[in-house]
């Protein structure tokens, strides 16, 4: 029985020696598979058999059994890829990957994932990898692990909503303009707006439309005098596409106004703004619920809008949920027979011209519901040099025309009426309007004025800062008498609408608005803030540590920037260690996609190995604990890399010489057995 037991013995050791052998040579198989994790078998006693001795009862082992064969899981080595999708798992935890014929989820160490033809992130073997969803702007992922499946392809277009624009403006420049607004006046063939001997300076940024189209944005500078300059903006006039200044003259001015700097560092002061409106200006909405941002007009017929119309004023009537014009106010003389031709609480329809078929000239639409007897009111203007404010055809009399004389508009925004022939004479004491009194249009404006200096306050501001809107100076001393007059023409025009410093206290900036789409009631536009390195907080303007600058330095453009981009493709993707994978676009933006998940088991070794470099989870194992990458003990991502086998084959050598020993010890054990057997058979003969 004991020869016997010897050999069972002999044989369990030779056998499962060829059984560890087995994993031994698996990881050498291996060696080079990504992400495998190297096996290592354990043996354990088998049964015993109890036998008598003179000491008493002990036993005698029957021999051995694998006892267990388990996976080390630490890393292994990271190989360097240029394929950013290729991953590879910094610590503990396994990517999570979903059978797309069904809905068996595994588990794997191998990153080399690649996208397939419908734009999911798959294996080698197809299987697709699992994750969130994230918010494009944030990174903040939404919802439950899913497919991961890239669906953004292409980047959508972003209106621009800022530009910035820093430069240095001459300390040492003229002026070379009285109103540089005056001077906008396309030339088609050479594509510019404003000629080069009217401004300073001027530069270029390009605007993105919500389509993705690009425009470009120019601002013209020219001295004021002093520490003031003005400033217009303004675009390619076929590109403007507002309803209230496309196909007049005026198309692409966009707004105006003035920097004023330090005399002493030549920092920003403040500024001013003024946005072109067009052909409707000086609106006023008041009594209801409606603002100025709430009210939109459309010209549906420009042939009946050639002429000055001031102070159209039109009521809402609650009770027949109309609008009609106040039959307290009179029409303007121009539009004498004007008619609201259709209306009901957020639309009108206004015939100009008298249409007897009372066709609409311009329809208005309003954002809210109006109040009993709301009130809005508004403008025509001649869409010929609408934009025009002006002092023009100026007649000196005789004594005043030999001397040098020059004229400055230091405000032209003041000029909202034209008037023709207004004359103003000196009596060699004082300056006066000729018969004594102002002209209607200007009832409470003020002269002002001696030998050598004529200055008129056509608003009426009594502010010393703001009483000089129009100058005359003389190089030489007026005599005086009747002969010593000016006549001129002011060209007026409500056009320009006068951005407040409220309207500047959300972004710190001043706006203008753009359309470059041409919507119906201005649905496409955008307003875009004007930054020139300085901020309005409320009460200053702040500069920024970067700003435009008044230096005895040639006129130049030190930062040129604007929010918005047209759309883009998609060029690259990367991932992060966290798991945020991005897209990088053609047009130079950076889009979250989607966000990687690990998971990790409280026993990896229950894991249940099922080819392809796959496990599959087991009672043993524990259910998965998923989360992200860099959290609750799981590793982070490495992109651009593979994590390779964790396969030591100086130790796979080692440990195979030590079972060939074994091997060849139990092979010894059968065959020294087996010489005994022959003896005790022999001893029969």
């Amino acid at each position: 029985m004991s020869l016997n037991s010897s050999l069972y013995a002999g044989t369990s050791g030779l056998g499962n020696t060829g059984n560890a052998l087995q994993v031994t040579s698996n990881n050498i198989s291996n060696m080079n598979t990504i992400g495998f994790k190297k096996g290592t078998a354990s043996f354990a006693d088998t049964l015993y058999q109890t036998i008598g001795t003179n000491a008493g009862v002990s036993q005698v082992g029957l021999g051995m059994n694998v006892d267990n064969v388990a996976q080390v899981f630490t890393d292994g080595s990271l190989e360097t890829t240029s394929n950013a999708t290729d991953l590879a798992i910094g610590g503990d935890g396994f990517f999570v990957v979903s059978d797309p014929g069904s809905e068996e989820t595994y588990y794997t160490r191998a990153g080399n994932f690649s996208f397939n033809e419908s734009g999911a992130l798959v294996t080698s073997g197809g299987h697709i990898l699992q994750g969130w969803y994230v918010e494009g702007d944030t990174g903040e992922e939404y919802g439950a692990i899913t497919d991961l499946i890239l669906t953004a392809f292409s980047s959508p277009p972003d209106a621009t909503e800022e530009i910035t624009v820093i430069t240095n403006l001459d300390a040492d420049a003229e002026s070379k303009s009285m109103v540089l607004s005056n001077l906008f006046e396309y030339d088609e063939e050479n594509g510019t707006t404003v000629e080069s001997d009217g401004y300073e300076y001027q530069t270029v940024v390009t605007a993105y439309d919500s389509l993705g189209s690009s425009h470009e944005v120019t601002i013209y500078y020219d001295k004021k005098s002093g520490t003031d300059w003005e400033y217009v903006i303004a675009c390619d006039p076929n590109e403007d596409k507002r309803s209230l200044v496309a196909d007049t003259d005026s198309a692409g001015l966009l707004a105006r106004g003035s920097i004023t700097f330090s005399e002493s560092s030549g920092d920003i002061v403040s500024m001013t703004m003024e946005e072109f409106t067009g052909v409707i200006g000086n609106v006023d909405i008041s009594g209801g619920n409606n603002t100025i941002e709430d009210v939109h007009f459309e010209i549906e017929n420009f042939d009946a809008i050639q002429l000055d119309g001031y102070d159209f004023e039109i009521l809402y009537d609650e009770t027949s949920n109309t609008w009609d014009f106040d039959p307290a106010g009179t029409l303007p003389i121009n539009y004498g027979s004007a008619t609201v031709s259709e209306s009901n609480a957020t639309t009108i329809y206004i015939n100009l011209d008298g249409d007897p078929e009372n066709e609409p000239d311009l329809k208005i639409s309003l954002d809210q519901d109006p109040v009993d007897r709301e009130a809005l009111s508004f403008d025509v203007n001649n869409p010929t040099e609408l934009h025009v404010q002006d002092i023009q055809n100026v007649v000196y009399g005789t004594d005043v025309a030999d001397i040098e004389t020059t004229l400055y508009i230091n405000d032209a925004s003041v000029m909202t009426t034209s008037v023709a022939g207004i004359k103003i004479v000196y009596d060699g004491a004082d300056w006066d309007w000729d018969g004594g009194t102002a002209p209607s249009k200007y009832s409470s404006a003020k002269i002002y004025g001696d030998a050598t200096q004529c200055y008129i306050d056509l608003d009426n501001s009594n502010n010393d800062d703001d009483r000089k809107d129009i100058v005359f100076t003389f190089e030489e001393e007026v005599p005086g008498g009747l002969n010593s007059t000016i006549e001129f023409d002011i060209e007026g025009s409500t056009a320009w609408r006068t951005v407040t410093n409220d309207e500047a206290k959300d972004t710190g900036y001043y706006k203008f608005t753009t359309d470059f789409l041409g919507g119906e009631f201005g649905n496409t536009e955008t307003d875009i803030s004007f930054n020139i390195g300085a901020s309005y907080d409320g009460n200053n303007w702040i500069n920024d540590s970067l700003s435009s600058t008044q230096y005895a330095r040639s006129s130049s453009t030190t930062y040129q920037d604007s929010d918005g981009y047209a759309s883009g493709d998609l060029t690259g993707i990367g991932v992060i260690s966290d798991g945020l994978v991005s897209g990088t676009y053609s047009n130079g933006q950076e889009i979250a996609l989607f966000k990687i998940a690990l998971a990790d088991f409280n026993n990896p070794n229950g894991l249940k190995n099922e080819g392809g470099n796959l496990y599959s989870a087991t009672t043993d194992s524990g259910a998965a604990i998923t989360n992200k990458p860099g959290q609750n003990g799981l590793g982070t991502l490495s992109s651009y890399a593979l994590e390779m086998s964790n396969v030591d084959i100086s130790e796979e050598f080692v440990s195979m010489i030590e079972l060939q020993t074994a091997y060849e010890a139990n092979a010894k054990i059968i065959s020294t057995v087996d010489e005994m057997m022959t003896t005790v058979i022999g001893m029969k003969r």
